[in-house]
């Protein structure tokens, strides 16, 4: 598995924070979002105290997902990953 690491600049090495690695599957059009050769999954690099919200921002997700981290939902978009943590992302479904 190719490792991409999208949130990691110069000035955070520079400041000596903490580096996690998640590992991200996306599910549907969102696997768009990495490269084909990855087929939507991939571990990631992130800054210690990054959220959710921030991971959806860097994916450049703007629309409504469902999301689960460690295999449980997660509908907190504030909550703050740890090392190690697995974060699926599914597209959100809808109908009547």
């Amino acid at each position: 598995m190719l490792m991409v690491n999208i949130t990691i600049t110069p000035e955070d090495q520079n400041r000596k924070e903490k580096i996690l690695e998640i590992h991200l599957q996306l599910f549907s059009i969102l696997r768009d979002k990495l490269p084909p050769e990855l087929k939507g999954q991939t571990k990631i690099q992130l800054v210690e105290g990054s959220t959710l919200k921030d991971l959806l921002i860097e994916l450049a997700i703007d629309r409504r997902v469902a999301i689960s981290v460690n295999d449980v939902q997660e509908r907190d978009h504030s909550r703050t990953l740890a090392d190690g943590d697995e974060v699926k992302i599914f597209t959100s479904v809808s109908g009547g």
